[in-house]
């Protein structure tokens, strides 16, 4: 197997397994927060939803990514339309496509090289290292949506 293989593969399934999570969550506690400070499970959708775009944004350029003013607003802008969990799987699923498409038909000889980015200290990421972004936030992401379901009271496992 090849590894772009193996990634969207695992990156497929830590899609769905967090929006299954999410799905579980009773719909009024969407907006919820904990200790009225954390992340409510919406807004944690909307990342999830553009993660794959940022994936492949970052990955296509030549340049660190932007966290310019007019790049932020447009993804307010963007995510303000995502009002349910439906609709960030179904706006997310067709993000995902994309970001398959990118890395199925990445070239192996470039999978070591590296790019500087800002994240983790800011240090060189292979371009194998990068391909994991979307698969490790959803992993972390289902784990805080599995974990504030625990703080407003529901134990059941989806």
């Amino acid at each position: 197997m090849k590894y772009q293989d193996y990634i969207i593969e695992s990156t497929k399934e830590a899609f769905e397994a967090a929006f299954k999570y999410a799905r579980h969550v009773k719909p009024d506690k969407l907006e919820w927060k904990p200790l009225n400070e954390g992340r409510t499970v919406i807004n944690i959708l909307h990342e999830l939803t553009k993660c794959p775009d940022w994936a492949v944004e970052i990955m296509s350029s030549t340049e660190p990514p932007s966290f310019s003013e007019e790049s932020m607003a447009a993804y307010e802008a963007e995510k303000s339309e995502w009002t349910s969990v439906e609709k960030c799987y179904e706006i997310g699923k067709a993000k995902l496509a994309k970001f398959v498409e990118f890395v199925a038909a990445f070239p192996d000889d470039k999978l070591k090289d590296t790019k500087w980015l800002p994240f983790d200290g800011g240090r060189d990421f292979t371009n194998a290292e990068q391909m994991c972004y979307p698969l490790w936030n959803y992993n972390y992401h289902q784990g805080q949506i599995a974990y504030i379901e625990t703080l407003y009271g529901d134990k059941e496992m989806p």
